[in-house]
């Protein structure tokens, strides 16, 4: 056997640089995987035992739809911020993909920036191993007319499908401003993630009313309050 010993420069070169990625990735999100790790125990309460995972989406360099001087990250951001606070208070352990203004980008990318932010998100999402998770955006499109939020799900998920339309009936029983139903789509996060989810448009920014309303703290209160209800009500259900 011939033992060969590598100098100080031969085992820089050597070092994987696929070690060194994921070396940096454990390091950018060691708050969000020492979330994950945490124990968390509130006996008695109705969601004691469960964990939940809430992605608000875009952040950092992505505001997402920027309309009639609102900005959908810091909107969504909000939101998510207030429904953590409801179900911690019902004793589920929650886990964010994000508590600030931030991308989840490892690395000064070049390239895709979004794909490698929403592979990052995949990552804290199955890190956590939820029982479910709520990904929480909001809506635009060309036309001012259209409003209204509403809840998507996985097509070949009928689980997330049943979670869909339960909150899809708080949104309309507790904003009483839309009338949508919960819809298949194809999402990047419910797609990859290992739990059930779903995505949660909530409204659209692009109308001029609907978009002062997203950005009122008192309205996103009662945003983040429906979700609540409806994973309060699936969780609850009797299998």
């Amino acid at each position: 056997m011939r033992l060969v010993f590598f100098g100080a420069s031969q085992r820089k070169k050597a070092f994987p640089l696929r070690l060194l990625l994921a070396v940096l990735l454990l390091l950018a999100f060691s708050r969000e995987i020492t979330t994950v790790a945490r124990p968390v125990s509130r006996p008695g309460l109705p969601l004691s035992g469960k964990t939940i995972v809430i992605d608000p989406g875009h952040g950092g360099y992505d505001p997402g739809v920027v309309a009639h001087g609102v900005i959908e990250k810091d909107v969504v951001l909000a939101i998510s911020l207030k429904l953590r606070g409801y179900l911690q208070g019902a004793g589920a352990r929650v886990v964010m993909t994000r508590e600030t203004d931030r991308d989840l980008l490892v690395l000064p990318a070049a390239g895709p920036k979004k794909r490698q932010d929403m592979r990052n998100r995949i990552i804290i999402i199955n890190a956590a191993a939820p029982d479910l998770v709520v990904s929480v955006h909001a809506n635009a499109i060309s036309s001012t007319r259209w409003r209204g939020a509403q809840a998507f799900y996985r097509i070949d998920d009928g689980e997330a499908r049943v979670l869909a339309e339960i909150i899809q009936e708080e949104l309309a029983r507790v904003l009483k401003n839309t009338d949508r139903q919960a819809k298949p789509g194809n999402f990047f996060v419910l797609n990859e993630s290992s739990a059930t989810g779903v995505l949660v448009e909530t409204g659209f920014i692009s109308n001029p009313d609907e978009a002062r309303l997203l950005n009122d703290g008192r309205y996103q209160d009662r945003v983040a309050w429906a979700i609540y209800l409806g994973l309060l009500r699936y969780l609850g259900r009797t299998p």
